[in-house]
């Protein structure tokens, strides 16, 4: 558990940082993306609840709409949750495009909020963070595994 959190911790760390210019563009939600993991591949521990929590913290930081995040976060998990285990017995590559999926439909939400509250459309750019969010699937496995098998004391297949 603590892995759990202390990668969830990392993860809002990363998205608290003051990204800026064609950063923040290609910026993925790295707090998405990490609970996506653990509601993955640590259904029992890390669910709806997490990611509204979440979702309520990230509203507050970014001084957005009270419940953007977190209806985005909650609706993102329940589509992993539905796709969970299609999603353990495929390669990384084919789990980063159902995740692809699923951040392409957190950003669509995103958009659809912010033009219902008479906000400017930001762009097509804005779609930039889901397939980076995607890309960082792998890497993201990879480091997440690593600590659990150096526990267990065997060696890393990846």
């Amino acid at each position: 558990m603590r892995l759990v959190l202390g990668s969830l911790l990392v993860a809002l760390l990363l998205n608290l940082l003051p990204w800026s210019g064609w950063a923040l563009l290609l910026k993925p939600d790295f707090l998405l993306l990490v609970v996506l993991y653990w509601a993955v591949h640590e259904s029992r521990s890390v669910g709806q609840t997490w990611g509204f929590a979440f979702g309520l913290l990230m509203d507050v930081a970014d001084s957005a709409l009270l419940g953007q995040h977190a209806l985005v976060y909650v609706v993102a998990i329940f589509l992993t949750q539905q796709l969970r285990i299609r999603m353990l017995h495929l390669r990384l590559f084919e789990q980063a495009l159902h995740v692809a999926g699923i951040l392409f439909v957190a950003q669509l939400i995103y958009i659809g909020l912010n033009l219902s509250l008479g906000r400017d459309f930001a762009g097509l750019a804005l779609l930039f963070g889901p397939a980076v969010g995607a890309l960082l699937w792998t890497p993201l496995h990879a480091i997440a595994v690593l600590p659990r098998f150096r526990r267990r004391g065997e060696t890393v297949m990846l």
